[in-house]
């Protein structure tokens, strides 16, 4: 089995070549938020509640069709993450029927 290394939080991570960054995440025990991530399905980031900070990367890429690759530093939890997260879980809700 090919595995790959990468640091999730200060955490080295190994995982399957093939992983997503959030599989890794939750196989090592790491936490992202999602909304739409179910693991029988192929993920899509619909939600984008699982964006994550990638040193050296441009944007929020949703953790679960991000791969992990090898010397990746990834941050799940910051303060700009928090802020973005809420914004993104504002505008869902805007649309929601609150009845529910």
């Amino acid at each position: 089995m090919d595995t790959v290394t990468l640091i999730i939080d200060e955490k080295e991570v190994k995982a399957k070549r093939e992983a997503t960054i959030l599989e890794a995440a939750l196989e090592a025990g790491i936490y992202i938020p999602t909304l739409c991530y179910y693991p029988d399905l192929i993920p899509f980031g619909a939600c984008r509640l699982c964006i994550v900070d990638i040193e050296g990367m441009r944007g929020f890429p949703p953790a679960c069709t991000t791969p992990a690759t090898e010397g990746l530093v990834v941050h799940t939890n910051t303060p700009k993450l928090q802020e973005l997260r809420r914004n993104i879980m504002e505008l869902i809700l805007s649309e929601h029927p609150y009845s529910c």
